[in-house]
């Protein structure tokens, strides 16, 4: 009799430990399973400050509205270089890392493209980044750079975006040339206002403080011509008055000339 009551008291223990095994396997199958999901997405825009192309938001919409979206699934099935692909397609997106942690969360950080010049064309406007690369202006948020227009060399069709073709780079290259000068000085890039390419190339620019014309020729030399035109600032407009001149050429060597206002004698070479 003893002998059945240990025998049964063994069978039932063990059947009790068999039963405790397969119930935590189960608990932590199923916490294994929800460990091992995607379960949402962290957007951070990394120069959110200088630029706001892009939003979060948007950035985490593009992600859940493509087939893509690993929220919900294993993480393990989560193509991260095709949604950084995805993500780096957007024109304003210049770089993007994604990677899920062990958490589940899909974390995405976002470089944007930094413009230095903004260009009106014929075919709409256009922002060129420090590497060259053109880009639509977006309508939604305007970045403060100065903005070129008149007879652009460049031919770009609507929507483009892009490094253009050879022909075409010499010229955005001396453009930010320009974008990088203005940018290391504050006083002339506050100064300036408009940008305007005449038909034979020649830059002119209009600027804050007088209505002066300042034709500024070919794309280079900026160093000299700046100091021609402090010059113009600092040694004329305060013996001869901000309205005696309607133009100033600062393309010719060791020279200023200078147009006068309303009289046929049309400049003074200084």
């Amino acid at each position: 009799m003893l002998r059945k009551i240990l025998t049964y008291t063994a069978v039932i223990s063990a059947a009790l430990v068999f039963c405790g095994y397969f119930t935590a396997a189960s608990v932590l199958s199923a916490r294994g399973s929800r460990e091992e999901m995607c379960t949402g997405i962290a957007v951070r825009i990394l120069d959110s400050a200088a630029n706001r192309f892009v939003s979060p938001a948007e950035i985490e919409g593009i992600v859940t509205s493509s087939e893509l979206n690993p929220v919900g699934q294993l993480r393990s099935t989560a193509d991260l270089c095709a949604i950084e692909d995805l993500l780096e397609s957007r024109s304003a997106i210049k770089h993007c890392d994604a990677c899920i942690g062990k958490d589940g969360i899909l974390r995405v950080s976002i470089t944007q493209r930094r413009p230095l010049i903004r260009i009106q064309t014929s075919n709409g406007a256009f922002y060129i980044d420090d590497t060259g690369y053109i880009f639509p202006w977006v309508s939604t948020f305007t970045s403060y750079v100065p903005v070129v227009s008149g007879h652009i060399p460049v031919k770009l069709e609507e929507g483009y975006r892009g490094v253009p073709e050879k022909s075409d780079r010499k010229w955005v290259s001396q453009m930010i040339s320009l974008a990088n000068y203005l940018d290391r000085h504050p006083v002339w890039n506050a100064q300036i206002q408009q940008i305007y390419i005449e038909p034979g190339g020649d830059m002119v620019f209009y600027t804050v403080v007088g209505d002066q014309k300042i034709i500024f020729g070919e794309i280079d030399d900026f160093d000299y011509k700046f100091a021609k035109l402090k010059a113009f600032y600092t040694g004329i407009v305060p013996v001869y008055g901000w309205e005696r001149y309607s133009a100033v050429n600062l393309k010719f060597s060791d020279q200023i000339v200078c147009t006068r206002r309303h009289t046929h004698d049309k400049s003074n070479r200084i």
